[in-house]
């Protein structure tokens, strides 16, 4: 008799446990924001030779994910067109490519109906592990690139910020506060906008994408894998225009996967400098990952540094000058 109410005791404990776990995953769930928008990508191609034979365009199309769902998409192009992929980091291509017969000009319009949920990460750190440890794939996330160095001067400052951190989580923290706490938004000193992690490793000045490069590279050299993600700020407000490119990081941790940071949003906004290790606010857009982009059908010109304006070739070569505008609204 005692056993048969010691177990019915035991059902009420777990049932009440059971029904606390899930009031408390309800209510983080319910603590994600969301937003969605329309956001319409415009470009236009200008003054095309008269005797240009091949035109071929890529435009970077937004993946889908746990944190972005494409609703529409209405792709407006005067040419036809196909959907690729890139072969290292699978991001989506508008791909291109038709013989002129006199056209002087080419213009595009393609709107983007997303939907953005907040990123919210609990990163877990499940203790010390080697390069070989990590998943297959995540290789290419460990090694030095054209501006994205591991240099042996970007290896001895790694050294140097997690001295003492014995788990890659402690290492990422103290990377991103070193590059928190050393690197100055700056638009002004020249040379920024390239993500080149050298320049920013001496000068300590530039944008997001110096920031993050700086903490790609750093992270990498720690034996950390990390990736570049870049997009779009979509502003918090009704109609907006959008100026320009936004980016951010990620490293991977076994346990917790991929974390986001972003440090130069942060640095904007230092009350929300530990939100930003782990976490993104809803009010942005995610169009490629990757830096050194070999496009699909492969591109005649050098591998892009990053991908987020369209890229075109007339006749083999590569083409600067074309015009882009970004417009969103909130729905």
């Amino acid at each position: 008799m005692l056993t048969k109410r010691r177990d019915g005791e035991m059902r009420k404990i777990i049932f009440i446990i059971l029904v606390c776990l899930l009031t408390i995953a309800a209510s983080d769930a319910g603590d994600i924001k969301s937003q969605t928008f329309k956001f319409t990508y415009n470009f236009t191609i200008k003054n095309i030779p008269g005797d240009a034979k091949e035109i071929r365009f890529w435009i970077p199309f937004p993946p889908e994910g746990k944190s972005q769902s494409v609703i529409k998409t209405e792709i407006n192009l005067p040419i036809k067109h196909e959907i690729t992929e890139d072969g290292k980091y699978q991001n989506k291509i508008i791909y291109g490519a038709y013989q002129n017969k006199g056209k002087s000009q080419l213009t595009g319009t393609l709107t983007y109906h997303l939907k953005r949920n907040e990123r919210l990460g609990k990163p877990v750190d499940v203790g010390d592990t080697g390069k070989n440890s990590y998943p297959a794939g995540l290789d290419k996330y460990l090694q030095s690139g054209n501006l994205v160095t591991i240099s042996p001067k970007i290896k001895a400052l790694a050294q140097s910020i997690t001295k003492g951190k014995v788990t890659p989580l402690g290492k990422a923290k103290a990377i991103y506060d070193y590059v928190f706490e050393n690197m100055e938004y700056n638009k002004e000193t020249p040379g920024w906008g390239f993500g080149d992690s050298e320049r920013a490793c001496d000068i300590k000045k530039g944008n997001c994408t110096d920031f993050h490069s700086l903490f790609i590279s750093l992270a990498r050299a720690s034996g950390i894998p990390a990736k570049f993600v870049i997009g779009f700020n979509v502003p918090p407000k009704k109609e907006s225009v959008i100026k320009g490119y936004h980016c951010w990081a990620e490293f991977y941790l076994n346990g917790s996967g991929w974390i986001p940071v972003d440090i130069s949003k942060a640095w904007k906004d230092k009350s929300r400098k530990e939100y930003y290790f782990g976490n993104l606010d809803q009010n942005r857009i995610e169009f490629s990952i990757g830096r050194d982009i070999t496009l699909n059908p492969a591109q005649e010109g050098d591998p892009l540094n990053y991908f987020i304006y369209p890229y075109l070739e007339i006749d083999g070569n590569m083409v600067f000058g074309i015009e882009t505008s970004f417009e969103c609204e909130l729905l």
